[in-house]
């Protein structure tokens, strides 16, 4: 990469990794609040909501914002025609929404959920509003501001919802939550790049941008059923507490993946995308973003892994310690998580969303073996069949990294393999560790995993790897400049 797009793509990995890291804590730490103020039937019925609004934004979206950010320019056409566009399918999915409401409600047996998908149903216009903006600072890699307004309306969500909760809000207090988390995006979005719509609506740039993201939009209804086929399962067959066991578990590791791999892939997508022609210099690309981000995946899925009953019987108490047993198991699905993205990733880099969605529907059939194999065992059955398939998901979206880059699935272990044995040997130290606690309750859990991580670091600075290299040499002193430059 070019010493200027080296540049900006660092210091938007610093801007993103203070984004994750602000507005991920932040919101974490709300979360284990209300967790301690609500029940585990609230936020199951919150769950049960989401499954339809994250499957809802897909169609509004429709790939659209993913085809505007390889545009090398995006034109004042592009950014006219997607805004009506999304603002018009939102209206469209939330009127469906609004229509479908009771049948939800009655399909989970919870009548309060009607009025609760069309109040929160509203947040699909609201973020339609700021898909352009969005869209736009990420094609110019610009994550300050985009790190500025998350973590301003993360806070403001989450002391309303913190508050409603204290006082005895609920259920109303996390959708209080969610609402308000959008709907301060979308505003200082508008403040902050007042971009004016025009009503120019261009068939030229829509079917460049849907030929696009039509592939992505059949891929991601395809992944966002069944990201959510689970939630829907548990919620239907199981109870409203169970699904609040199994979402707190997501949280616990999407907390992880969010603040550590995301801030990474955020960033790779459009920076890479400016390296579409030149296939060595997007294959040392991939290397360095599998090694980075394994190098602090692994060892946190592994510590979160080792040490989850005390870290869940800490922060959020006694009464969700069912939780325990789905954390372990998710936190081994955790682990593929970025393997897989990666890996998918560079067919959306090299324009080929076609086989992306080619992948998405084999994968799919693969879970859902998993799933009616795994629903014979109960709700664990469930799990570990989500767990086996993410590894074999795995396998399945490298097939293309080693046509198109030359980067088979042995290589990318071979590249990540002392970042394993390292965290396999920190994982089994803590395990004795954890049953030995100096200090209660969170600082007993915060000294072992330092312990945990100062080994680690040494392991890798002993063994002289190719990750440690990268932060002494380049991340941290970049890191640096840029901290004294700002």
């Amino acid at each position: 990469m070019s010493n200027s797009l080296s540049e900006r793509s660092l210091s938007a990995i610093v801007w993103s990794f203070l984004d994750k890291l602000g507005s991920s804590v932040i919101s974490f730490v709300v979360t284990i609040i209300l967790a301690r103020l609500l029940s585990p039937e609230d936020f199951g019925l919150v769950a049960m909501v989401m499954i339809f609004f994250e499957f809802s934004s897909v169609f509004v979206e429709s790939g659209f914002s993913t085809a505007l950010v390889r545009e090398k320019t995006i034109s004042e056409a592009d950014k006219s025609t997607t805004f009506i566009f999304n603002l018009t399918a939102s209206l469209v999915v939330y009127a469906i929404l609004f229509a479908g409401a009771p049948w939800i409600a009655t399909f989970f047996k919870q009548p309060l959920l009607a009025w609760i998908i069309r109040i929160m149903g509203l947040n699909l216009i609201v973020n339609a509003l700021s898909i352009v903006q969005h869209s736009v600072l990420l094609q110019k890699i610009d994550f300050r501001t985009q790190a500025i307004v998350r973590s301003v309306a993360v806070l403001i969500s989450g002391s309303c919802a913190v508050l409603l909760a204290y006082n005895g809000g609920g259920v109303w207090s996390l959708v209080a939550r969610f609402m308000l988390m959008d709907l301060t995006t979308t505003l200082l979005f508008w403040l902050i790049i007042p971009w004016k719509p025009s009503a120019q609506f261009s068939r030229e740039s829509f079917k460049k941008l849907f030929g696009f993201g039509s592939k992505i939009l059949a891929a991601a209804v395809l992944d966002k059923f069944y990201v959510h086929i689970y939630k829907l399962l548990i919620g239907k067959l199981f109870s409203a507490a169970t699904l609040g066991f199994y979402t707190q578990a997501n949280n616990f590791t999407n907390m992880v993946i969010n603040t550590l791999f995301r801030t990474v892939h955020n960033v790779t997508y459009p920076v890479l995308s400016k390296l579409q022609d030149d296939t060595e210099k997007l294959k040392a690309g991939y290397r360095k973003v599998l090694k980075i981000s394994s190098f602090v995946i692994v060892p946190a899925m592994v510590v979160l892994g080792v040490l989850a009953e005390p870290v869940i019987r800490a922060l959020v108490g006694e009464k969700w310690l069912p939780s325990v047993p789905m954390l372990w198991l998710l936190c081994l699905s955790g682990l593929t998580y970025h393997f897989s993205s990666i890996n998918l990733n560079v067919l959306l880099v090299l324009g080929r969303s076609d086989l992306s969605l080619k992948l998405e529907i084999i994968k799919k059939v693969n879970i859902t073996i998993s799933i009616i194999i795994g629903l014979q065992f109960g709700i664990y059955g469930l799990i570990i069949g989500e767990v086996v398939s993410a590894y074999i998901n795995l396998f399945i979206n490298a097939y293309y990294s080693k046509k198109f880059l030359k980067y088979s699935i042995p290589e990318q272990l071979k590249d990540v393999m002392p970042t394993v044995a390292f965290s396999a040997l920190i994982g089994g130290l803590l395990f004795f560790l954890k049953d030995y606690p100096a200090f209660p309750g969170i600082v007993n859990v915060v000294l072992i995993s330092i312990v945990g991580g100062v080994v680690y670091l040494a392991l890798h600075v002993l063994a002289k790897t190719e990750e440690m290299e990268m932060l002494r040499r380049l991340i941290i002193p970049k890191t640096l400049k840029l901290i004294s430059r700002g």
